[in-house]
């Protein structure tokens, strides 16, 4: 399937997705929590889908991966935030594996998209 708009990328959804999720548990965190994990945790999950869409809509290849590896590096915090919010028993053990296997996922989808933009980016120089 051609990728023709931000809306067609898979990783892009998932992230999305993951975001919203996010959003939805971390309301249920203690009020202290507020501008500690509360804060990193919605910001990291909030540009995550919007470095990935920034990325997109990059004009150079170079640029893109950029903003796809900060994507990545959102990721990795949102993970180690997730890590305290279940040792604090903010989240479940369920919920945290849940996250857990998502980030995974979109670890995954995001380093494929960083290699396929990488791979255009050589196939349009050698040209």
């Amino acid at each position: 399937m051609a990728v023709n708009n931000l809306e067609d990328l898979k990783v892009w959804q998932e992230a999305r997705i993951l975001c919203q999720e996010v959003y939805s548990t971390i309301k249920t965190f203690p009020a202290e929590e507020k501008y500690n994990i509360v804060k990193h945790l919605r910001e990291n999950s909030r540009g995550l889908p919007s470095n990935i869409a920034e990325g997109f809509y990059r004009f150079h290849y170079q640029e893109s991966i950029h903003f796809y590896l900060i994507a990545r590096g959102c990721l990795g915090e949102m993970k180690s935030d997730l890590y305290l919010s279940f040792d604090e028993k903010y989240i479940s053990q369920e919920e945290f594996n849940n996250f857990l296997s998502k980030i995974e996922k979109i670890f995954i989808m995001l380093n494929s998209l960083i290699k396929s933009t990488k791979e255009l980016k050589n196939d349009n120089s050698q040209t």
